[in-house]
């Protein structure tokens, strides 16, 4: 398995150190930066290019979506987007796949949902 580089994108301190506490408990992955909003998200890309990006959808200043569609628009190699929201139906998870997002996770399932999906992406070949 390839070692994947996340980083993570919320706006509660909190949820940013409970990902963190489960993701350290996975040999593939490493949290490479976190950041409040998705301003700090589009600057921590350009400087740390992650491979993942887990990001919450509503957050002060840029939420999720304008984050993903900006981080999408920079230069290769782009992230794999994951956008999480307590927001968790068709509605939703339509606006943030139109908006440049892989993927979509409900945060009331998050690790759950979360956990499988990155490791099914560190054990593929390339990005």
């Amino acid at each position: 398995m390839r070692e994947l580089k996340i980083l993570i994108v919320d706006d509660h301190p909190g949820f940013i150190s409970a990902a963190i506490r489960h993701l350290r408990r996975q040999p593939w992955a490493n949290v490479v930066g976190t950041a409040g909003n998705g301003i700090e998200a589009i600057t921590q890309c350009e400087t740390l290019r992650p491979d993942v990006v887990l990001m919450d959808m509503a957050m002060p200043e840029m939420g999720g979506l304008q984050a993903a569609r900006l981080i999408k628009a920079q230069d290769e190699p782009l992230p794999f987007i994951v956008i999480a929201s307590h927001f968790d139906d068709t509605e939703h998870r339509e606006h943030a796949l139109r908006a440049g997002a892989d993927a979509f996770v409900s945060k009331l399932a998050y690790i759950q949902d979360v956990l499988p999906l990155l490791e099914r992406l560190a054990s593929e070949e390339t990005p």
